[in-house]
């Protein structure tokens, strides 16, 4: 959320200013073994949700929460959850941990799983405070090309980020970072796009052997995954979520960015791309000149 829209959603109820504060300076270490999702814009975290939650005891109902990120929590609303039930929830909750847990608590007697995902893509940006007050959790992250990223960002009303190459960049290479920065951790998982585009299966038997789950296979089958909200708006963005998981697109930037586009995004996060392995050996993979040095 843009620092100007953390603020205008804070002044709405400025009298719950102190309360928010007070909220986002936990104490609580959860004990649930909660599972996140997140990633720079456009990598893979809707499907990598609807994957997951067609698994009969994970639940990935409503959309993205946000919790965690600088946001006015009396503000909050979710699906299924009247102002009423949010605001009784605050009132349980002494920090936005224990709301959390609450909160999840809630849905999964709801919906009948027995663990939450949580989807939100900039929660990477937060990934050092999850870590340490959910240390039951697992963290799914997904990685991108960042240059395919921006291809589908640009196209999306929801991804301000999308509306300049230099300004999505940067953010996917501040996402990227943000991820690096917590080094190895046996509660985090890193899957990458192109790899679960590819062998589906074998990669999702993989991530769930890591949250200690039975593989499903109707979990890549997109009559089931593709049982959720989510796929059921209209806007072309989320179109491909109702059909088969295939490769269509990868390397869709060697075919819709230009070269100074390519040259603006490697100069911005070709660091970045080539840790990643989407460029080898200095050279930009598809182009004929070199990566700028850094």
């Amino acid at each position: 959320m843009p620092l100007i829209t953390a603020v205008r959603s804070f002044l709405k109820h400025p009298q719950a200013i102190p309360k928010n504060i007070f909220l986002r300076l936990p104490k609580t270490i959860s004990p649930e073994p909660h599972i996140f999702v997140f990633g720079a814009p456009r990598s893979g975290t809707t499907l990598m949700k609807l994957i997951l939650g067609a698994h009969p005891n994970l639940s990935s109902f409503g959309y993205e929460t946000g919790l965690f990120m600088y946001r006015d929590i009396y503000g909050f609303t979710y699906e299924g959850f009247t102002a009423t039930d949010i605001a009784d929830l605050i009132k349980q909750s002494p920090d936005i941990v224990q709301f959390y847990d609450k909160f999840t608590q809630q849905i999964t007697q709801q919906t009948g799983g027995q663990r939450f995902i949580e989807k939100t893509p900039q929660h990477v940006l937060r990934l050092k405070f999850l870590l340490k007050h959910f240390p039951n959790a697992k963290f799914i992250n997904m990685f991108r090309d960042g240059r395919d990223g921006y291809c589908s960002a640009r196209h999306h009303q929801n991804v301000p980020q999308g509306k300049s190459i230099v300004r999505y960049a940067s953010y996917w290479k501040k996402c990227v970072n943000a991820r690096l920065n917590q080094g190895e951790n046996d509660n985090i998982f890193d899957v990458k796009y192109e790899d679960l585009t590819n062998n589906p299966e074998q990669v999702v038997r993989q991530i769930m052997n890591f949250l200690g789950e039975e593989y499903d296979a109707r979990q890549i089958e997109p009559q089931y995954y593709s049982q959720n909200t989510i796929t059921q708006d209209t806007r072309q963005e989320f179109r491909k979520l109702s059909k088969s998981i295939d490769q269509l697109s990868q390397g869709r930037w060697k075919k819709e960015l230009t070269e100074s586009e390519v040259q603006q995004f490697h100069e911005i996060a070709g660091r970045e791309l080539e840790i990643l392995g989407y460029i080898q050996d200095g050279l930009k993979v598809g182009k004929s000149h070199l990566l700028s040095s850094h």
